[in-house]
């Protein structure tokens, strides 16, 4: 499984783009002195990447809007380009380990998400 996250502003200039793969533990846990199917049995510690079952999961992007650095009143500020993109998240089945057409999507949805009024720019 794939989710992929695309932000676009609203001309169509792509401005993030970030792929997470979830997969299942390994058989063995990484331990023990056979190497069972291939070298990413034998990794040591490894992190869980499975989608468990009737359990959520929260992930979290943190996607920049487009901004420029402006002089006003002598002092350097930040304005932002667009304040308003379009988000895309998409959870993708990949049977083969690579995108051939073969392909399922499983959810995909598109949000549109705007910082609206004065922003004070964290320095």
């Amino acid at each position: 499984m794939v989710l992929e996250v695309t932000a676009k502003t609203n001309d169509g200039k792509e401005i993030f783009k970030e792929e997470k793969i979830y997969m299942p533990y390994p058989s063995r846990m990484g331990k023990g002195e056979e190497m069972g199917r291939g070298p990413y049995e034998k990794s040591g510690l490894l992190r869980e990447t499975s989608l468990p079952p009737m359990r959520k999961v929260h992930e979290t992007f943190e996607i920049p809007f487009p901004y420029k650095d402006v002089e006003k009143d002598g002092k350097k500020t930040r304005e932002l380009v667009k304040d308003e993109i379009m988000v895309d998240v998409k959870m993708i089945y990949i049977p083969f380990g690579e995108k051939d057409g073969n392909e399922v999507v499983f959810f995909s949805e598109e949000k549109k998400l705007e910082l609206k009024g004065e922003w004070m720019w964290r320095n």
